[in-house]
């Protein structure tokens, strides 16, 4: 079964209530509903909970965790270019 993950800013400037990635078998995909389109090759990927770019991300593979999963929430960590947020960045759920 596939997970889905939901921008928490729905309802504000940027957002989509539809699911921006899609999670198989510890891989994150960009769905169609992602501004830059649906990918074939993952984005990120998950290890331990935390959530790491790969080589096929725009920033290419960083070192360092991005996110860090809490439930069905996905958290930016210290390492996101966008630092710790105050809020989930997304929500994960199934379809």
């Amino acid at each position: 079964m596939a997970n889905f993950l939901y921008d928490t800013k729905y309802g504000q400037e940027i957002h989509s209530a539809k699911p921006m990635y899609e999670v198989r078998n510890n891989q994150v995909f960009r769905t169609i509903y992602n501004p830059q389109g649906a990918s074939v090759l993952p984005d990120f990927k998950i290890q331990g909970g935390k959530v790491y770019t790969t080589e096929h991300h725009s920033s290419g593979v960083q070192a360092n965790p991005w996110f860090q999963i809490k439930g069905n929430e996905v958290h930016n960590t210290q390492f996101h270019p966008e630092g710790i947020q105050s809020t989930a960045s997304f929500h994960m759920h199934s379809l």
